[in-house]
């Protein structure tokens, strides 16, 4: 495996990737975003792991080019993202991340997964409606702040299987909006809820049971829908 470190140029700005290669063949490939805590020790260590498994692994570092607290204070004071609609900036800067993605030589363009978490996990519901994104992850989406964490006619317009990862207790992502969630996408939202574990269930793949069973059941998911 090969790992590197690349500076991706978006529309308004520069951010790094994190990128794990297994061969430079054409493979399936996930796009793994980060929470708002950003690019720490265990999401490497995840992507590390999925590579090995036969993925092309990108981790964007979405916070590189302003710092998490500055990226932060742009978002939250946009209503366009609080409310996750369609058009917000983070979804329009992912979605350049996951078109750079498709470029390289060593990704399979029609065999995408995208993985989002909390401050994320918006994105990769909005990702779900790209035809080339085959493998959308949501874990605890926190945004936006109504109904099922976007809008419903975008909900209602996803028709592949989403598999959504949520802690039976968690004020950020209440049973409520999952349960909103699961009216509007019904049989393509696959829910796996979790005891005992904090709001970033990521961070615990390695670390307790509940954790490697969500990457176990993430795991089974990716390679079921990127086979």
């Amino acid at each position: 495996m090969q790992k590197e470190i690349r500076t991706v140029a978006l529309s308004n700005h520069g951010i790094d990737v994190h990128i794990f290669r297994i061969s430079e063949e054409k493979r399936p490939a996930i796009v793994f975003l980060p929470d708002l805590f950003g690019v720490g020790q265990t999401l490497l260590e995840t992507a590390e792991l999925l590579s090995l498994e036969g993925f092309q692994v990108f981790v964007p570092d979405i916070f590189s080019a302003e710092g998490i607290p500055r990226y932060c204070l742009r978002m939250f004071f946009d209503m366009a993202f609080v409310k996750n609609l369609a058009d917000n900036p983070g979804v329009r800067e992912v979605f350049e991340i996951i078109d750079w993605v498709k470029k390289q030589p060593y990704t399979d363009p029609e065999r995408l997964g995208v993985v989002g978490q909390c401050l994320t996990g918006g994105y990769a519901l909005h990702a779900a409606l790209r035809p080339d994104v085959r493998a959308p992850v949501v874990f605890h989406h926190s945004f936006g702040i109504t109904g099922s964490g976007m809008p419903e006619e975008n909900a209602r317009a996803i028709c592949k299987k989403v598999q959504g990862h949520f802690v039976h207790i968690d004020p950020l992502c209440p049973k409520s909006r999952v349960e909103k969630l699961k009216e509007e996408l019904g049989e393509y939202l696959e829910i796996n809820y979790y005891d005992w574990l904090p709001h970033g269930i990521p961070h615990f793949f390695r670390r307790s049971d509940e954790g490697r069973r969500a990457y176990i059941n993430m795991l089974r998911f990716l390679k079921m829908q990127l086979a």
